[in-house]
């Protein structure tokens, strides 16, 4: 009698799996680099996202983090060229809704995805 994870004689067992997670109190990314990769599914704009860490494969929420992007220094050049004054050009770069949002793992902060408003 086989046992149960023998399919044949001939077929090699599959490799042993465990339900350990992950700790998240690694400096830096650690990647898998043996197991198939995971694509990032779902939505992101300007507010977190629930996903899979391509990296450490936890189901997290992300982490976001604001970044001056082109539509910060558009929205800077427009304001400039109609004349705005006592610094009213700075604006965009004090505002979240003009910069472009970066999406981060909080377990081991591997860079997901970058929401670009242009």
């Amino acid at each position: 009698m086989q046992a149960a994870g023998d399919c044949c004689g001939d077929c090699p067992s599959p490799p042993p799996y465990s339900c350990q997670d992950v700790p998240c109190d690694r400096v830096g990314p650690v990647c898998m680099s043996n197991n198939p990769p995971v694509v990032v599914a779902g939505i992101f704009c300007s507010k977190p996202a629930s996903t899979i860490c391509p990296c450490c494969r936890q189901i997290i929420t992300t982490d976001i983090v604001f970044r001056v992007g082109p539509l910060t220094y558009a929205a800077c050049t427009a304001i400039c060229v109609m004349g705005g004054c006592l610094g009213c050009f700075l604006i965009p770069f004090m505002t979240k809704c003009c910069k472009d949002v970066d999406h981060y793992c909080p377990c081991c902060r591997y860079h997901i995805y970058r929401y670009k408003r242009i």
